[in-house]
């Protein structure tokens, strides 16, 4: 996953979670591979990580 991808798709999360889920989108990264992403500061509460390559 490139990381503009990975921006867009954290910031939606970001405003689902402060919007207590009623507008964004919930993270769906089941099975991205994000080694050496940059999640610092990163708001992951209730993303979908399933299978995700984190290293």
């Amino acid at each position: 996953m490139n990381s503009a991808d990975l921006s867009k798709i954290l910031e939606e999360h970001k405003v689902w979670i402060t919007s207590m889920r009623e507008s964004g989108s919930r993270a769906d990264l089941r099975g991205a591979d994000l080694r050496g992403a940059d999640l610092y500061g990163a708001d992951l509460r209730g993303a979908d990580l399933r299978g995700a390559d984190l290293r």
